[in-house]
């Protein structure tokens, strides 16, 4: 028994019209149904516009070769020109027709093409603005992110120094120290009243002389300004009419100051402030301390 004889198949209920009820009434089915032909024959038999009829006759034209009929062509035949070959002496012209360029617009001749240069100028112009627009937040960008970076900068030199600061004032007082060896050594709060009124000479020490107690090595920011000058030149002059001149003491910043503090702190107590540890000596400083600054014991 075949599939189209067994009335249980899939085959044979594909062939049994759809019966089943639906929404729709009779008349309003058969109504659909007679609009849909109606449309269907109106798409077929409807007129196209002399536009599009003019498009399509002009492509048909353009994409169809020309034969022999054709005046111009029969000429060239004559000439010994075959189908395929380029135009001109040497054969290297064109082998096609030039392309027809339909003017849709109701504009002068060359109108077009100055829009269109127009166009190309100003997205030429929109792009130069954004390439300098993107240079400039760039720019802007990196001066915020430069400043930021000073002011955290800044920020932790102040809180080394205070810190330095006292550190310094406590191994001084270990050691017996009244004075701070300069006035920036210690806290403010902890300064003498002695230190506070005269910052510029403390104990009769000078500042050339108080510097140069300090074994140099350790910072390049900081560096002894000794004149020795008139010792070489005056050696037969009298020393008491010998002019001294007195400087006034440096004005220094907070990175020379923390500088300064960091070499005092060195060199007499053996101290590091970043690694917050007294060596023993000069050599167990120099072996286990990566160095005078904040930036070497980053990667520590």
């Amino acid at each position: 028994m075949s599939d189209e004889e067994d009335y249980m198949s899939d085959a044979f209920l594909q062939k049994l019209p759809d019966t089943r009820p639906g929404l729709l009434s009779k008349d309003c089915v058969r109504r659909q149904e007679q609009r849909k032909k109606e449309k269907q024959y109106n798409e077929k038999n409807k007129q196209k516009p002399k536009a599009v009829l003019e498009r399509e006759k002009r492509e048909e034209g353009l994409g169809a070769s020309l034969s022999s009929d054709n005046k111009g062509f029969s000429l060239l035949q004559k000439m010994g020109y075959k189908p395929g070959m380029a135009i001109g002496k040497s054969g290297v012209g064109r082998t096609e027709p030039i392309p027809v360029e339909v003017k849709l617009g109701r504009g002068g001749l060359g109108r077009e093409a100055d829009q269109k240069r127009k166009k190309d100028q100003q997205v030429q112009m929109h792009k130069h603005w954004s390439a300098k627009r993107r240079k400039m937040e760039a720019e802007h960008k990196q001066t915020f992110m430069r400043r930021m970076n000073e002011r955290i900068k800044n920020k932790n030199v102040d809180k080394d120094l205070y810190k330095s600061q006292k550190v310094c004032e406590q191994l001084d007082s270990q050691m017996g120290i009244t004075q701070p060896h300069e006035a920036f050594f210690w806290p403010e709060a902890l300064l003498p009243r002695q230190a506070e009124e005269d910052d510029d000479d403390i104990n009769g020490v000078g500042e050339d002389e108080r510097l140069d107690r300090m074994q140099p090595g350790y910072s390049g920011y900081v560096q002894d300004d000794v004149d020795d000058d008139d010792d070489n030149d005056d050696d037969n002059d009298d020393d008491d009419s010998r002019e001294t001149e007195e400087e006034p003491a440096a004005s220094y910043s907070v990175e020379e100051m923390l500088d300064v503090l960091t070499i005092y702190l060195r060199t007499k107590h053996k101290y590091c402030v970043w690694c917050g540890t007294k060596y023993n000596d000069k050599e167990d400083l120099m072996k286990h301390c990566p160095g005078n600054s904040a930036e070497l014991h980053e990667d520590m």
